[in-house]
């Protein structure tokens, strides 16, 4: 803690007396005892403590600590929900049949009520009761409710898609989805001008078990299966449904030379945190591998992998043909 500004008590005027107390006090929330870390000035001349107002008060540690214990809603979340939705705090206040006054207290750190809580989780954790809560605010301009609700029918949407994803979708043996990941591995596989829905499913395809190859476990956690063109990931269609849904790509009929199919491109950049360096650099390997390739290419470079030969039709892929990959 920087003791420049308090070279001279700002009580006694003694030179060089300041010093740093860090400590811990015990303090009570809601009659839960919390000892909190605590940071303070003191004057070693005249006895005098004080805090600057970069110093967080020790009440509003122990009120962050009990909503952890007790599962509470934070003020940053309540803050960023509000603003995803586009809301002011009057108008987030309109929704929950709330006063303003109270929306601004719990974002500025007050202890919300067991209900409030409640109440809060329930519209955060479900679109269909924010809907609901939307269509009877009475107090909500009807500009703000029509724009909102078709957001909130959008999320509900993919809300429902994802869910029909997740609970078709097979996955890879002892494996989970990864949805983030594979959301952002489809980003940056269909980045650019687009690429063929028969192609984007043989680059999955290639990415999960190069990655399996590799380090003994898919990428995206998905099953793959054998059908005419070629391998695919399981339940294709939903994914690509559900990414198209929440505005992520976009897929369009079109017809390029002989080539004619659906394409999908990317709306949006794909976020290279979600991978480490050797992800990253695998994916952008068998991108620029298969580049030039067209759809029918790749198909036919795929149907030449053991993975593709050594399994009956509509069976899924066993991921130990991962060792035999051509490249």
């Amino acid at each position: 803690m920087d003791l420049k500004p308090f070279e001279i008590c700002p009580n006694c005027a003694g030179e060089g007396t300041v010093h740093l107390v860090s400590t811990t006090e015990a303090r009570i929330v809601n009659k839960e005892t919390f000892d909190v870390p605590v940071d303070y000035f003191a004057c070693g001349r005249c006895g005098e403590s004080f805090q600057t107002l970069d110093m967080e008060d020790s009440l509003v540690k122990a009120r962050a600590l009990y909503r952890a214990r007790h599962g509470m809603v934070e003020p940053d979340r309540l803050i960023a929900w509000r603003k995803s939705l586009g809301l002011s705090q009057v108008e987030l206040a309109a929704v929950l049949g709330w006063g303003v006054a109270t929306v601004s207290r719990y974002e500025n750190g007050k202890l919300q009520s067991d209900a409030h809580d409640k109440a809060m989780r329930m519209a955060m954790g479900s679109v269909d009761t924010l809907i609901e809560l939307v269509r009877s605010a009475r107090d909500l301009a009807p500009q703000v409710r029509t724009r909102l609700l078709a957001e909130l029918e959008k999320r509900a949407g993919a809300a429902a898609l994802e869910k029909a994803f997740v609970s078709t979708a097979r996955t890879a043996p002892a494996e989970s989805l990864r949805l983030d990941k594979l959301e952002q591995v489809v980003l940056l596989l269909s980045e650019g001008e687009g690429v063929f829905v028969t192609k984007l499913n043989k680059l999955l395809f290639y990415s999960d078990f190069k990655h399996y190859q590799q380090r003994g476990r898919s990428l995206s956690g998905l099953a793959y299966e054998r059908l005419p063109y070629g391998p695919v990931p399981s339940a294709f269609r939903l994914l690509f449904s559900l990414l198209e849904q929440r505005g992520l790509i976009e897929q369009a009929e079109v017809q390029v030379g002989a080539m004619e199919g659906t394409q999908v491109r990317a709306l949006r950049s794909a976020d290279r945190n979600h991978f480490d360096e050797d992800e990253l650099g695998l994916l952008l390997a068998i991108k620029k591998r298969f580049a030039k390739m067209s759809a029918s290419d790749i198909s036919e470079t795929s149907h030449r992998e053991q993975a593709w030969t050594q399994t009956p039709m509509g069976a899924l892929i066993d991921y130990r043909h991962a060792a035999a990959l051509s490249f």
